[in-house]
C-alpha cells in the first residue's frame, strides 16, 4: 500500500473539505495517509507569505469559495466562533494520537467540530469531547498535549514541511511532488493511477530567469 503525506492545519477550511473526502479517497485508490499536522502560520512566516484572511478582499472571497465548495460536496458549513484562531492545541491533540489506527477519523472529527458544527477548537472541553467521541481515551488530555515531546513533534513536523517546500494546507506529497488544496485531489488520483510527474515539464520553465520584479509585499496563500 502506497503512503501519501497529508499536511494539515485545522485553521484551514480547505483542510476540513479534504478530510471529509480522505477516508473514501484512500479506500478508492489503495493508499495510506501519513498525517502531518503543521502550524500553518509558521509555514507562512517561513516563506514570507500572508494568509488569505489577512487581506479583506481575499478573506471575503475565501469564505464564498468555501461555502460553494461545501455546498457542492453536500456539507453543512457553520464555521468557528472566530477566524483565524489558535489551532495549536488541536494540532497537538492529533499529534498525540498519530500512531492510533483511528487518527484519520479523529482528524476529520476535529475539523468537522469546527467547520460543520461551529465548535471552538481552543476549548479544552471541545477537544476532549471529540477525542472521546472517536472512541479514544481523553483522560488528562490537556496535560498530555502540553508534554514537551508532543510540542517538539509538532515543531519538527512543521520544520520538515517547510524543508519539503510546503507553504499551504492541505498539501499532499507523493514521490516528492506536492499537490496543494482539496481541489487537487483529482490530480493526486491521476498520479496514483500512473500519470507522469510534472517535473519534466515544469523544471525547464523554472530554470529560466525572471523578467520582472514586483514591488511590495509577498503574495498570499490559500489556507
Amino acid at each position: 500500500m502506497r503512503s501519501v503525506a497529508f499536511y494539515l492545519d485545522f485553521v484551514s477550511p480547505y483542510t476540513w473539505l479534504a478530510l471529509t473526502q480522505a477516508e473514501a479517497f484512500a479506500a478508492r485508490h489503495g493508499i495510506r495517509w501519513e498525517l502531518r499536522p503543521v502550524v500553518y502560520s509558521a509555514l507562512l512566516d517561513a516563506h514570507r507569505l500572508i494568509g488569505p484572511v489577512e487581506t479583506p478582499a481575499k478573506r471575503r472571497y475565501t469564505f464564498l469559495d468555501v461555502a460553494r465548495s461545501a455546498r457542492r460536496l453536500g456539507l453543512r458549513l457553520v464555521g468557528p466562533p472566530a477566524h483565524p484562531f489558535r489551532s495549536i492545541e488541536a494540532l497537538r491533540t492529533l499529534t498525540l494520537f498519530l500512531d492510533d489506527a483511528r487518527a484519520l477519523r479523529l482528524a476529520a472529527a476535529l475539523a468537522d467540530a469546527c467547520w460543520a458544527k461551529g465548535r471552538s477548537l481552543t476549548d479544552p472541553g471541545v477537544l476532549a469531547g471529540v477525542v472521546s467521541g472517536a472512541g479514544i481515551d481523553a483522560a488528562g488530555l490537556e496535560e498530555r498535549i502540553a508534554d514537551e515531546p508532543i510540542k517538539a513533534a509538532l515543531h519538527r513536523s512543521t520544520e520538515e514541511a517547510v524543508a519539503a517546500g510546503v507553504f499551504g494546507v492541505p498539501t499532499f506529497a507523493l514521490d516528492g511532488e506536492l499537490f496543494w488544496g482539496h481541489d487537487r485531489m483529482d490530480q493526486l488520483a491521476g498520479r496514483l493511477a500512473g500519470e507522469p510527474a510534472a517535473f519534466a515539464d515544469a523544471e525547464p520553465i523554472l530554470a529560466r530567469p525572471g523578467g520582472a520584479t514586483r514591488r511590495g509585499k509577498a503574495g498570499g496563500s490559500r489556507a
